[in-house]
């Protein structure tokens, strides 16, 4: 089951997300940007193709349920995982490389209980996804006037409709 941590636009830049993160594993896993006036936290979104774990030259990352984790006694603080990151959401800080695990084996994430603006969510993607396509089935179907189902042109139809030849 794959997760990721779902960011809203109401972040206000107040911090508790990252302190309550510090509180628990030490070193915050999430980090607060500002980007063209909005404030967007960043968080590790526990990559299917995982880079990260990809360029560990002591396999201090591995995929564990559907999460990334970082194996702290094992990593060497070289810095690879974060430069390989697409998101730059892994930090070295002293001799040890961060990230976030979810708060893998805990109850709940400590950022998402501590955000009064509930911008932060995790989701499952397979439910994600699911959800998505029950909400567009009515895309591919449309009621006719008298309650028939009756099928809409497709996105395929109606671009290869403009490139047939008339006889």
């Amino acid at each position: 089951m794959k997760k990721v941590m779902m960011v809203n636009e109401a972040c206000d830049n107040c911090g508790d997300c990252v302190k309550s993160c510090s509180e628990v594993h030490e070193v915050s896993g999430i980090s607060i940007w500002e980007h063209e006036g909005r404030y967007l936290p960043v968080v590790c979104q526990h990559c299917t193709s995982s880079p990260c774990m990809e360029v560990c030259p002591v396999s201090a990352i591995e995929s564990k349920d559907g999460v990334i984790y970082l194996d702290k006694e094992s990593c060497i603080g070289c810095g690879l995982c974060a430069m390989a990151c697409p998101f730059g959401a892994i930090y070295i800080s002293g001799k040890t490389a961060h990230k976030c695990d979810l708060c893998f084996g805990r109850d709940e994430q400590a950022c998402v209980k501590a955000c009064s603006k509930r911008c932060l969510e995790v989701v499952n993607v397979d439910e994600l996804v699911m959800d998505k396509k029950l909400n567009n089935i009515e895309n591919l179907t449309v009621l006719g006037s008298k309650g028939k189902s009756k099928k809409k042109k497709g996105l395929l139809s109606l671009v290869t409709a403009s490139s047939r030849c008339n006889p």
